[in-house]
């Protein structure tokens, strides 16, 4: 048989060809995706605040107004509160590429991937997504940490567990290490090039993009009493946790955002942002960025004014 004798005729009814969705100049720009919203999640804080809420994971979710239909807090990063009760425990295990956490209130221990370690108020910590569930004990006085995770990315491709990635386990940041960290950054002599006063935490396979997850940029930022940080932009969405935020705001594409205790703020990605302090005390925050997706691609796109 000749090979032109093969050859079928295609259709215009085929199921695959009745599939196609064809963009043009001509209408390429009339479906957008819903922005991302500046937003300050009160509630969510309010409820991990409450005694009464028990132990378990508080998700700070906007995929309603993000468009999506799997939690998200922006498209590539989903943060929650983890609320545990004293004595008491709590275990999960989720579709990320890592965990990242800051211990607000509390003590206790947590397990992950073989490897155990105890933790503090004030410290960081990372986990290696794959490895099993994660486990967390509070200690007598209860516990209160936020966590950020990408999720999203995973869920985006449709990806149901978390994937296997060479690395060194858990890394483990003390407040005490941290506070010595900040105190170098806040004794050099600032010469005007700096975008802020604020310390990233990395580890050895991720150090030369500054991340602390292979998504997720988490760093502890500061600015003393009646200072600035100047207006700037960046591609990278940010979440950031306010530790100790009197006084202080934002102005986030022209709009005035108080800071409140405890709370996260969304900066949506590229949004033009400065930070003002004009309380008593320093300012204080955990920011978690989706960098590493921009950091890959060459794209961070950080910009002042």
């Amino acid at each position: 048989m000749s090979t032109a004798a093969r050859l079928v005729t295609p259709t215009l009814d085929s199921d695959c060809a009745q599939r196609a969705i064809y963009w043009s100049a001509a209408n390429n720009f009339r479906k957008g995706q819903p922005d991302v919203p500046s937003h300050v999640f009160v509630a969510e804080r309010d409820r991990a605040l409450d005694e009464g809420t028990g132990t378990t994971l508080i998700p700070l979710d906007l995929s309603d107004r993000l468009g999506l239909d799997y939690p998200a807090t922006v498209p590539n990063l989903l943060a929650r509160y983890v609320r545990v009760e004293s004595g008491d425990r709590i275990a999960f295990e989720l579709a990320s590429s890592g965990e990242a956490y800051y211990a607000m209130e509390g003590d206790g221990e947590v397990e992950k991937a073989g490897e155990r370690f105890a933790w503090a108020a004030g410290d960081v910590f990372v986990l290696p997504g794959a490895g099993g569930p994660t486990r967390i004990r509070a200690g007598a006085a209860g516990a209160l940490l936020w966590m950020v995770t990408d999720e999203p990315v995973l869920s985006y491709f449709g990806i149901e567990e978390a994937p296997l990635r060479n690395g060194p386990g858990a890394v483990h940041y003390p407040a005490e290490a941290i506070e010595a960290e900040m105190a170098l950054i806040h004794r050099r002599v600032d010469d005007g090039r700096q975008s802020g006063k604020a310390v990233l935490f990395s580890r050895a396979d991720l150090e030369v993009n500054h991340l602390a997850t292979p998504t997720v940029a988490f760093a502890c930022n500061s600015l003393p009493p009646e200072e600035d940080q100047p207006p700037h932009r960046h591609n990278a969405a940010a979440l950031t946790l306010c530790v100790q935020g009197e006084g202080v705001y934002s102005m986030v594409d022209g709009r005035k955002v108080d800071w409140m205790d405890r709370a996260v703020m969304v900066t949506p990605p590229s949004a033009l942002h400065s930070h003002h302090n004009r309380g008593p005390e320093m300012m204080s925050s955990i920011v978690a960025q989706d960098g590493g997706v921009f950091y890959n691609a060459r794209t961070l796109g950080y910009a002042p004014d």
